[in-house]
């Protein structure tokens, strides 16, 4: 239904009336007046709710509360609506009946933008709000979380910087306030970040939950539930094999369930797909990933075989024969983007049909990951509700699916410490500025990142990739910047010496072309020769190491405050692992070369100063950890993976390890995950007996 002009202004006319019927009478002020919040250390206004109010209205008024009281020391009251409105001005948070009289809705907006309004002496904090599912309450828009967010950022000066309660700077005033013609509009340029969040208190969760993550853009937006690999939950080989042992992949003329590998042929398999996916619509989720099991193997079957040419073992297998070394990379980048693998894509797409019937309004993410890396040559397009979920983010791939799809999000390893590069600096902040904008641009919506919390060398890159999922646009240098002085106060000036040098180290030595704008080739694509003991060597030679050991003193002299010297402590914590590491292994190539005595004698000295290094850290007390070292369980699980099974290693937290490897004993335990060239790890000299009388 349209509106005449003059249909529209009598419509805001009566809008008007009504907002000037609930508001407060209060004393006519000049235009140029700010909207007080609090005045000379006193509130000025009173927060407004609605009743009921959901629990995450609930909670942004909260955290008004809080943060206004920490930056004025006043404490702003809390008005629940259904009772005669408080005299003064009000802030009205979430969908009030004040807001919906004065036509202030977040209705209209995307993921969780925002919008601050100040109308007839009343300040509107307003969001898109969808939040919960049946699984996890805080999955979905907070968008009016995110407009108290924008205030006390915008207006308030506050950062959330560390995942700490000494993380955060709050700036002291005896004066808040906002301009009295405010009207402000923000929408996040990504709809989600999945996968490890470094701003919640369990980094392996799903992100979002605490303040600092939303803050940063750490979040889930949508109710997603990326990820892919479906086939282990849809079709379950301890489910399903011993009755159907025809659902599964016919793999050398047997049935097995060895790697729960699909016969995908089988319409029976395809009904279980469908029918997981609807389930996990019903649970509450509006994007669900689809996409085959890790470490796929094709069936054999006559009926799957005469779908396509995908014949990734007979490759490898001739390979063998000639004496070539087979990787898989050299065949997704040439045999499979001509022979893309149709019977999983096909099935995918009638799987996208039938949930699209029963479920519109849906998305469906497609995960384009290993045989699904191509789009099929026979599908023109798969749905307007299907979305690519890249896991390889080369130009190639995303050009190669344009147009097949409605939408991209992305997977990264860019930061993961399992990967080859382990625990050291993995990204400069002129690259994650590059590499977000470049995928903002290519359309992607939403981004799984893997940070692992290393802090200490990586902290201003966890902020930068936060403030740059909200707004790409920014100034990289400046918010490094702002991240060093917010944290380090006094001793800024050092530490960001200190941080611009591992940069520049980590680009000298592991450069990334232009042509790998966004790609992993820095943790998944390293030289074979390049092992993580020789990036250590490369990377951080003595004379690197003593400018970054005088920066990290001169910053230990410079800060004043508690808070300040908890953080460079934090670096010096980190940087004390690269500096202690690589003289090791430094002593451990000196024996090598010249097994001597006093070579010996050096390398047990230097391996023993690291072990006590290690003990130091892992047995910091959670009581510390909580408040200093955030990312603390994550690198413990590297110091003492033992080359064990990431699913021990690595996703069983830190605190449920942490008894039966102290019994154990950490000396002489290797580190990392694994011996693959995927993985990073050490091991000599470690493991070494370097005792003299033996």
């Amino acid at each position: 239904m349209y509106h005449t002009a003059m249909g529209k202004q009598a419509t805001f006319a009566c809008l008007a009336s009504v907002v000037m019927l609930l508001a407060p009478v209060v004393p006519a002020a000049d235009a140029k007046d700010p909207f007080q919040i609090v005045q000379q250390g006193e509130p000025a206004a009173t927060i407004v709710i609605p009743d009921p109010a959901p629990q995450w209205i609930t909670t942004a008024a909260e955290w008004l509360v809080e943060y206004v009281h920490k930056a004025t020391g006043a404490k702003l009251q809390v008005h629940v609506e259904g009772k005669p409105l408080p005299q003064g001005r009000l802030i009205s948070v979430g969908p009030t009946r004040l807001a919906k009289a004065a036509g202030v809705t977040g209705d209209n907006l995307k993921w969780d933008a925002c919008r601050l309004v100040v109308r007839e002496r009343v300040l509107f904090l307003i969001g898109h709000d969808d939040a919960g599912t049946k699984t996890h309450d805080w999955v979905g828009a907070r968008g009016t979380n995110r407009a108290v967010i924008k205030l006390l950022e915008d207006h308030a000066g506050v950062r959330w910087f560390l995942p700490s309660p000494q993380g955060e700077l709050v700036p002291r005033t005896t004066d808040l306030h906002v301009p009295v013609d405010l009207d402000n509009h923000f929408q996040p340029a990504f709809a989600y970040s999945d996968g490890r969040s470094v701003y919640d208190v369990n980094i392996l969760n799903e992100p979002g939950k605490s303040l600092s993550a939303q803050a940063n853009n750490y979040r889930k937006a949508v109710k997603a539930a990326p990820g892919g690999h479906t086939y282990y939950a849809a079709v379950s080989k301890d489910k399903y094999f011993e009755e159907h042992p025809e659902y599964f992949a016919l793999i050398d003329g047997k049935r097995t369930k060895r790697g729960n590998h699909l016969c995908t042929s089988n319409p029976e398999v395809k009904r279980l797909l469908i029918q997981y996916m609807r389930s996990r619509y019903e649970q509450g989720l509006d994007w669900v990933s689809l996409g085959q099991e890790d470490g796929y193997l094709r069936c054999q079957c006559e009926r799957c075989e005469k779908l396509d040419n995908y014949r990734w073992a007979h490759w490898a297998d001739d390979r063998r024969a000639r004496g070539i070394p087979v990787r898989w990379e050299p065949f997704q980048r040439t045999v499979l983007r001509d022979t893309p693998c149709d019977r999983l894509l096909r099935l995918h797409k009638e799987v996208a049909d039938a949930v699209a019937e029963s479920h519109p309004g849906k998305v469906l993410m497609l995960m384009s990951y290993a045989p699904t890396a191509w789009p099929s040559k026979k599908i023109p397009y798969f749905g307007d509700h299907v979305i690519a979920e890249m896991m390889n983010l080369n130009p190639e791939y995303i050009d190669a699916w344009r147009g097949k799809v409605a939408g991209f999000t992305g997977f990264t390893y860019w930061f993961n410490t399992q990967c080859p590069m382990g625990v050291n600096l993995h990204m400069t902040a002129e690259e994650v500025t590059t590499r977000l904008r470049y995928l903002h641009k290519s359309g992607f919506m939403a981004i799984s990142l893997d940070p692992a919390g290393n802090w200490g060398l990586e902290g201003p890159l966890n902020y930068l990739m936060g403030r740059l999922m909200g707004d790409p646009s920014q100034d990289h240098e400046a918010i490094v910047a702002e991240y060093c002085r917010g944290v380090f106060a006094d001793a800024h000036e050092p530490m960001l010496r200190f941080f611009e040098l591992l940069q520049q180290r980590l680009a000298q030595v592991i450069p990334i072309a232009d042509a790998d704008i966004a790609a992993d080739v820095r943790n998944t694509q390293l030289p074979r020769w390049l092992t993580t003991t020789q990036m250590y060597l490369s990377m951080y030679p003595p004379d690197v190491l003593g400018t970054l050991e005088s920066h990290l003193q001169q910053a230990e002299k410079l800060a004043q405050t508690e808070r300040a010297k908890g953080w460079v402590r934090l670096s010096r914590d980190h940087f004390d692992f690269l500096k202690l590491l690589t003289e090791m292994l430094i002593s451990y190539r000196a024996y090598q070369v010249r097994a001597s005595v006093e070579n010996r004698t050096e390398l047990k000295q230097t391996v023993d100063r690291f072990e006590d290094y290690r003990m130091k850290i892992v047995n910091y007390s959670k009581e510390y950890t909580d408040r200093w070292f955030p990312g603390h369980g994550t690198f413990c699980k590297w110091l003492v993976g033992n080359l064990e099974n990431t699913d021990t290693a690595y996703y069983v937290s830190w605190e449920a390890r942490k008894a039966a490897v102290l019994e154990k004993g950490v000396r002489g335990m290797a580190m990392g995950y694994g011996t693959s060239y995927y993985y990073s790890f050490i091991r000599e000299p470690l493991t070494l007996d370097l005792d003299p009388d033996r």
